[in-house]
């Protein structure tokens, strides 16, 4: 007894898109932490929006390499690496986050 091919449904497209999302708020964080950076001549801050630009470039880079990936074969898992870099990305971002909060209060 053969089984059947097993249906992926919409679940590797959410996912897909999911990426994208978290690569646009990854940028636009980037951007305002930029900003504060600038506007409060704080180097470090704006070293800071630096790396958060680059990180959602990158987490564009594999979200359009996933993409392929999964067009391909709907089973294929994200890489260990690659998560581990995202969570180092989401961290670093929630650093810049309160850092430009803390910065713009003058706290």
């Amino acid at each position: 007894m053969t089984a059947a091919p097993r249906d992926p449904g919409l679940q590797p497209e959410r996912t897909l898109l999911a990426w994208s999302r978290t690569a646009l708020v990854l940028a636009a964080d980037a951007l305002l932490v930029l900003r504060t950076g600038y506007v409060r001549g704080q180097p470090g801050l704006a070293a800071l929006g630096g790396v958060l630009a680059v990180a959602a470039v990158g987490l564009h880079a594999h979200g359009v390499r996933r993409r392929s990936a999964v067009e391909h074969s709907p089973h294929v898992s994200a890489g260990r690496w690659w998560m581990r870099g995202l969570t180092a990305a989401v961290v670093l971002t929630a650093a810049g986050a309160v850092w430009s909060v803390l910065v713009g209060t003058g706290g």
